[in-house]
């Protein structure tokens, strides 16, 4: 079967429709969660000089303190237009740009969950997940529809393959193998309500490589009908134990969610209760829309599947230098501890001592540390601050995975001169440990 072809043929849009529910509950909790949890006072609001933008973004800076709360709160309210679909193209559109805004603003606190809802955000613009099910559909504000074009579900489908064919790639290696990292991780939880369930340092070695096996055949699995209900109910249990173990935000939970897409449309509606109430006629694409949707479709996964594999063409160890590390689906793979002191010779030769933890908040402090590329910003701001003629050497040291702080910056290297190029090795970043290394 050609491509086109079955990306274009009509199915039963349920999965999609209740798709459309679960993500905009998830943003909802996401977005007011992070209000009442303070999440949003500790990245956006605390920090006294600055956040730590992605490079090339340094214009999204936070609004004052109640602008942020406000930015959320809207946030949140757009995501219930996706629930109840109402005004469907204008709320995901709103909650699109806003969540993209609030994710190029920081990477202090980063992590993979925050990139997946961007990349579905982008993806739900396009998808018309709100012909049924919707106060949209119910007030004629757009046509009911029971039908919709396969491409729309295969575009969530690939991008979860994607997603954990490479969280499982990037964690076969020597540490985690070991159970390194989840031997010193699960060491702080014995002594935690469920504290139980980690006294055995054997059990740290259980979750490395079945954390391996689980991301690789967790989405062939709920593929395969002969599978898919064990593959559901493991799902179920791998997510919630995450979060309990890691308290790891809303990500487990949107991912039991997604399972609504896996499962036959019949089933859903009887599992539901929602019925065949709108038309199923669903008139061939044109031939002008059908060459674009599946160019855009094939470039859009030709990046995602390139996009991870970025590393490889940078000489070094992505784990010590982060080079590729982000946009990768590198999910807790490793822990990281450092520290960092700052000498400046001014102009006028006079030498003094920047006392980094003055400038940002613990939390900044301890993320820039273990991170080339934001120590670099930090530099860039100290020579803001003492001119372009500065002279300015970072001795950075850093563990990786528990072992003896090495050198992470090169410690004579004027960091006032340092460039930072997104797809080439960085000079300054000195050559990290081994995986032998103790």
């Amino acid at each position: 079967m050609k491509l086109s072809t079955y990306l274009f043929k009509p199915i039963d849009n349920i999965p999609i429709v209740l798709w459309r529910i679960v993500f905009g509950s998830v943003l909802f909790f996401e977005t007011w969660g992070a209000i009442a949890v303070g999440w949003v006072k500790q990245v956006y609001i605390d920090p006294p000089l600055f956040t730590f933008n992605f490079i090339g973004f340094e214009f999204l800076q936070p609004l004052p303190p109640y602008g942020m709360y406000a930015w959320f709160g809207l946030l949140g309210i757009f995501s219930l237009g996706v629930i109840f679909g109402y005004r469907y193209r204008l709320s995901i559109l709103l909650l699109t740009i806003g969540w993209l805004g609030v994710y190029l603003m920081h990477k202090t606190s980063y992590n993979n969950h925050h990139y997946l809802m961007t990349l579905l955000c982008m993806m739900m613009c396009v998808v018309p997940a709100h012909k049924a099910v919707s106060l949209d559909a119910k007030s004629g504000r757009t046509s009911p529809l029971s039908v919709c074009y396969n491409l729309y579900l295969q575009l969530f489908v690939w991008l979860f393959l994607i997603v954990f064919f490479y969280a499982a790639i990037a964690k076969i290696y020597p540490d985690w193998l070991a159970g390194t990292p989840l031997t010193q991780w699960l060491s702080y939880k014995k002594d935690s309500a469920i504290g139980f369930l980690y006294q055995s340092d054997f059990q740290a070695l259980l979750m490395s490589w079945g954390g391996i096996v689980f991301d690789l055949l967790v989405i062939p699995a709920l593929l395969w009908k002969p599978t898919r209900k064990y593959a559901f109910w493991i799902s179920v249990y791998f997510h919630v134990m995450n979060s309990i173990t890691f308290q790891i935000g809303t990500f487990p939970y949107l991912m039991i969610g997604a399972c609504v897409l896996f499962y036959p449309a019949d089933k859903l509606r009887k599992w539901f209760k929602i019925k065949h109430k709108h038309s199923t006629e669903l008139p061939l694409p044109t031939p002008i829309f059908a060459k674009f949707a599946l160019s855009l479709f094939i470039v859009f996964y030709a990046v995602q599947f390139l996009l991870p594999l970025r590393h490889y063409a940078i000489p070094g160890n992505v784990f010590w230098t982060e080079e590729g590390h982000r946009l990768s689906w590198r999910m807790m793979l490793r822990s990281k501890t450092g520290s960092a002191v700052f000498h400046i010779t001014k102009p006028d030769g006079t030498k003094l001592i920047r006392d980094a933890k003055a400038d940002m908040t613990y939390k900044q402090y301890r993320t820039m540390v273990t991170h080339p590329d934001m120590v670099w910003q930090y530099c860039q701001f100290l020579k803001e601050q003492y001119t372009d003629s500065c002279h300015i050497k970072a001795y950075v040291d850093v563990s990786l995975n528990f072992r003896k702080p090495q050198p992470l910056i090169d410690p004579n290297y004027n960091m006032a001169k340092a460039e930072w190029h997104f797809f080439k090795q960085e000079e300054w970043i000195r050559k990290g440990p081994t995986w032998e290394d103790k």
